[in-house]
Formats: structure tokens, C-alpha cells, sequence
């Protein structure tokens, strides 16, 4: 990592620790004076303590929404098309059919996301980015200055001054942290990914290109039945900001589920030198380095961040695809079959058939690969 590079994270995390101690401070205080005004001996000071609690983290998921709404309406505003809307790893979303259906969907790093389909480019290259990129950041910031106008008109009573208070400065915090230019839990903020569009051309083509994938995965369609040329790297992609960099990283997704297996190796192997890929995709890179090391018979055990990142993302069908195959290498049929029990059930919840599809015919190959380590055992 180059001087300038590590001296951007040093002082990117001393930022954001800088912003958690001063909503740390201002939560723990509104907390006290709720307690305060409301406590009538020690054991209602603990309940009262705990109600408090609950209003914050009530308040906290209610910023989420807010973040999410904001780039759903200021989305529909741009031209764009609703995809999903997630909170959690609760996922409202539209089937191959068009209807809206409940899924489960978790990315570690996130705790919302909404996701539109984007128009198509007029003829001069432009695509409306700014509102729908940077719309829950509004949002946030304006529901902010409402719920602070709310507390302050909000009287004697104690409950609502102490939601409105916590709104205000969640709300607040919310949209100073996701406009920052950072790469939070291995992902970029909106105002990373609005740097990166303001300044670089192939950026935007790459953002329109994720979102259009995104879009089609949620109708069923695979990675490999896609137009090759939105996979196709002109030289640079992976080192030239993380929009260009995931672009590449899809470009190893197709690879994979076309079963070109050396050519996504390794593509894969350059990726995890590139310092400008995202956390959370080196990381899901990782997760496919392992798979094809286990169709060789080799068994890598994940140090304590990737075993951290992998627990967090169990659930996740790619996850679950290479601990399949890591099991088999290692002639553990029981667990094997655990998780491709867990894999399969993934086709009632999970958003989007097509990648299920793809994973499934991965588990198959690596049940063919490793047939000879399997009859031993």
C-alpha cells in the first residue's frame, strides 16, 4: 500500500471514530436525561434505561428507512425502475414475474439497500446519478432538521423528545458519514461512489452496468446469459476506483458461472492484488478462491478476518457453495450435505434464481471433481 494510500485510511478512520464518539456522547446523554426525568428508584431506572435503549435502536432502523426511501424516491424522480427495497436482511422485491414477494437477503457491511434499474444513456453519455446516488443523504439530513423542529416543539412529555432527539441525531450522523468519500466495511458510501462518477468517465459506464446486472439477476437471468460486453475489460478496470474494480469483479462472477474455471483463477488471483477492489468483494473473491482450491483437493483453512466474514455471510450462496466443496476435499460427507441442504432451501427466499441456478451447477461439479475424496472417506 502506497504512502498516500494508508495515510487516506489512517485519517479516514480517525474521522469516523471522531464522528462514533460524538454520537456515542450525545446518545448516552440524551439516554441519561430520559432516565433521569422518568427513573423512580433503582429498578425503574434500569427499565426506564432499557426503554430508552429500545427508542435508540427504534430510532436507528428508522434512519435506514429513511436513508433507503431517499434513494427510492429521488430514484423515481431520476427516470429510474424500483428493483427491491431491503432493510435487514428483509428484502421487498419484484420476481421474474414482475409481482412483489418477501426474500431474504444479507450483505455483511449494510444494513439497507435499495436497488433501481437506471435508464438508458441519452446520446451525449449522460445518465442522472447525482440525486438518485446521493438521495439518501438527503433524506437523512432533511428528516434530521424535522425531527430536531419536533423535539424542540414537543412540549412536557418525555417519550417523544426522546425518539426526536434520537432521530435528529442519527439522522444527522447518517447523512455526514454516508457523504464522507469512504469505504466503510469493505464498501464504498454514496459520496465515495459520487466521487468516483464526478471524475471518471468509464465510472459511470460501470455503475450503469451494475445496476442493469443487478436488475436482470432480480429477473432470473444468469451472469453468463448476460451481453458479453458488459463484462469486457478494456485494461485498467481493477485499479482505477472501486466502480471500475467491481466491474471487473463481475467480470470473474461470469467466469464462473460459465465454468471457465482457470480463466476466473486466474483473473481472480490478479484481482486480490488490486488494492482499489472494495473489503466486501476481495472478500467474496476469497470465498471463490477457496472453491477452486477445494476442486484440487486443498483444504485452506480462512484466517480470523475471512472466518469472521465468513460466519457473518453463512447464509450467503456462495459461501455456502465453497464450504460444500472445502467439506468434500476434506472427505466430510455429513457437513457436505448439510450445506447443500441449506443451499437448496435458499430457492423460496433468496431474490435472485438465476445466481441460485449457477451455484447449484457449481456444487454439482464439485461433487464430480471430488467423487474419488468422497469414496475414500
Amino acid at each position: 500500500m502506497n504512502k498516500s494510500k494508508k495515510l487516506s485510511n489512517i485519517l479516514s478512520s480517525l474521522l469516523m471514530a471522531i464522528i462514533a464518539l460524538a454520537v456515542g456522547f450525545l446518545c448516552g446523554f440524551t439516554i441519561m436525561d430520559y432516565t433521569y426525568k422518568l427513573s423512580a428508584g433503582e429498578f425503574m431506572s434500569i427499565l426506564v434505561m432499557l426503554s430508552g435503549l429500545l427508542l435508540l435502536a427504534l430510532a436507528y432502523v428508522l434512519q435506514v428507512i429513511i436513508h433507503e426511501a431517499g434513494h427510492l424516491v429521488f430514484g423515481l424522480i431520476s427516470g429510474y425502475e424500483f428493483v427491491s427495497f431491503r432493510i435487514g436482511s428483509f428484502l421487498l422485491g419484484k420476481d421474474p414475474q414482475g409481482k412483489l414477494k418477501l426474500k431474504r437477503y444479507y450483505l455483511a457491511g449494510t444494513a439497507g439497500q435499495c436497488l433501481m434499474g437506471p435508464p438508458d444513456f441519452e446520446e451525449d453519455g449522460y445518465l442522472p446519478v447525482g440525486l438518485y446516488n446521493m438521495g439518501g443523504v438527503l433524506l437523512n439530513a432533511i428528516s434530521a432538521m424535522f425531527f430536531f423542529w419536533a423535539y424542540y416543539l414537543s412540549g412536557k412529555t418525555v417519550i417523544l423528545p426522546m425518539l426526536f432527539l434520537s432521530l435528529g441525531i442519527l439522522g444527522l450522523s447518517q447523512a455526514l458519514i454516508n457523504a464522507l468519500p469512504l469505504e466503510l466495511g469493505g464498501i464504498p458510501t454514496d459520496g465515495r461512489n459520487a466521487l468516483s462518477l464526478g471524475k471518471d468517465e468509464k465510472a459511470l459506464r460501470a455503475f450503469w452496468i451494475q445496476l442493469k446486472i443487478n436488475q436482470y439477476s432480480s429477473q432470473g437471468m444468469r451472469y453468463k446469459d448476460m451481453p458479453e460486453d458488459w463484462f469486457s475489460l478494456s485494461g485498467g478496470e481493477s485499479s482505477s476506483g472501486p466502480l471500475n474494480a467491481a466491474l471487473a469483479v463481475f467480470r470473474a462472477n461470469r467466469l464462473m458461472d460459465m465454468q471457465l474455471l482457470d480463466q476466473a483463477k486466474q483473473l481472480i488471483s490478479a484481482l486480490l492484488e488490486e488494492k482499489a477492489v472494495p473489503g466486501l468483494y476481495q472478500s467474496l473473491l476469497r470465498v471463490d478462491s477457496f472453491y477452486l482450491q477445494a476442486l484440487k483437493g486443498q483444504v485452506t483453512p480462512p484466517d480470523k478476518a475471512m472466518g469472521k466474514f465468513m460466519k457473518a455471510m453463512k447464509n450467503y450462496p456462495s459461501v455456502l457453495r465453497s464450504s460444500f466443496a472445502q467439506a468434500l476435499a476434506a472427505g466430510d460427507r455429513d457437513k457436505a450435505g448439510e450445506l447443500k441442504q441449506r443451499l437448496e432451501a435458499l430457492r423460496e427466499t433468496y431474490p435472485f434464481p438465476g445466481e441460485l441456478e449457477s451455484e447449484l451447477e457449481l456444487v454439482e461439479l464439485a461433487e464430480k471433481a471430488l467423487a474419488s475424496t468422497v469414496s475414500r472417506a
